[in-house]
């Protein structure tokens, strides 16, 4: 019979640990005790550091379309072009969002090798991050840490601050828990007893009651053992679909013509834009790409990310009230942008001034009162 085993992401030349969960609990086996058959399938548990993980509700598309709608849906939150980025979209929810989890593509291609190299080509990629359960709980996953916040799941680097990992932690609807205590020292938690499953069994255990998970091996990563079906049940639809092809492309060639030459003048138009934009500057062949890079900060004022956030929580004063309530960094720009909240008016302008003494650039966006305090939005990126 065809198990259902779960691993971590293999390291280059290290033995992989599996678990098998069932009735008796989960089951840690090495892969002399597993004895991988062709027939099992295996779940990769991937860094959720390395993936984006968004609930957005989607049209009713083929998976493709979808992809394609969700990159764009998620083009603001995304820190590259959404023609960079793998999309995977998982099952719907009971709400009727969908799961939409993106990746770097280079990473995908290098993870998929790692999988050859360690014999398990049919393998899924799923993020760890995406089985935690509902429950606010923190995970201590070694070179990350894991988040459940009751409304959210995110991952965190290990090497963030202190005060900027217990920010992370007070954006929980309740009181985070967790299972270590030098995490919990750390996020300024309660910790619960010890916990003696480790981390790939717990991710199992999760896992198994999480639902449909999200593989990560779609499009153009999509194994070849997930892309097998049998033709032969399938002929009379292909038939038919064939047969419905030719009829729509006899309609459309009669389109195709007039399309071509709109696209012409359009393209001729959206030089003519550039150039009266950009005068004196040579027309690229891609526009969209040159267009995006006029407003790329020079990559030596790009702010790391770590470095960001510390001048940021170094700036805030000690007893003021103010309250960062998340942070988003834009890879691509350098710019780091924190939802905040202030005790009063004019708070917001007192910590921006702090900031631009320290030779950085920092700008405000609309600000608004709710439940007695001031929210407002403040970007911080390298000096221009």
């Amino acid at each position: 019979m065809a198990r259902r085993l779960y691993t971590l992401l293999p390291s280059q030349g290290e033995p992989a640990e599996y678990a098998q969960s069932g009735e008796k609990g989960v089951r840690l086996m090495s892969p002399s005790e597993a004895q991988i058959d062709p027939g099992d399938e295996i779940i990769v548990f991937v860094p959720g550091t390395e993936v984006a993980c968004f609930d957005v509700r989607l049209p009713a598309q083929g998976i493709t379309e979808l992809r394609r709608s969700a990159a764009f849906a998620l083009e603001d939150d995304l820190a590259v072009a959404v023609e960079d980025a793998h999309v995977a979209i998982g099952q719907p929810l009971p709400g009727g969002l969908r799961p939409v989890h993106v990746v770097d593509p280079d990473l995908m291609a290098h993870w998929v090798s790692l999988l050859n190299a360690a014999g398990l080509k049919s393998a899924r990629l799923v993020a760890d991050v995406s089985v935690l359960p509902e429950t606010p709980i923190a995970v201590d996953a070694g070179s990350h840490i894991l988040f459940s916040t009751g409304n959210r799941c995110f991952a965190a680097d290990a090497s963030l601050p202190d005060d900027a990992l217990s920010a992370l932690a007070q954006t929980a609807a309740t009181p985070l828990t967790t299972y270590s205590a030098q995490l919990a020292r750390r996020l300024g938690v309660t910790a619960c007893e010890p916990s003696s499953m480790p981390l790939l069994g717990q991710l199992a255990q999760w896992a198994e009651k999480s639902g449909p998970l999200t593989d990560l091996r779609q499009g153009p990563f999509v194994s070849r053992k997930q892309a097998e079906f049998r033709i032969g049940a399938w002929r009379p639809t292909l038939i038919l679909a064939a047969a419905a092809l030719v009829a729509f492309l006899s309609v459309t060639a009669l389109e195709s013509h007039s399309l071509s030459r709109l696209d012409s003048a359009l393209d001729r138009q959206a030089r003519d834009i550039y150039s009266a934009a950009f005068p004196g500057t040579p027309v690229p062949g891609n526009l969209a790409s040159a267009v995006r890079s006029q407003d790329t900060a020079p990559v030596a004022n790009r702010l790391p990310f770590l470095e960001a956030a510390a001048l940021l929580y170094e700036a805030v004063p000690t007893d003021s009230n103010i309250s960062i309530q998340g942070l988003r960094y834009d890879q691509t720009t350098g710019r780091l942008i924190a939802n905040m909240t202030y005790p009063r008016f004019g708070t917001d302008t007192d910590l921006k001034n702090a900031l631009e003494a320290k030779g950085l650039a920092v700008s405000l966006g609309d600000s608004r009162q709710q439940d007695g305090q001031v929210l407002g939005d403040l970007t911080l990126e390298g000096p221009q």
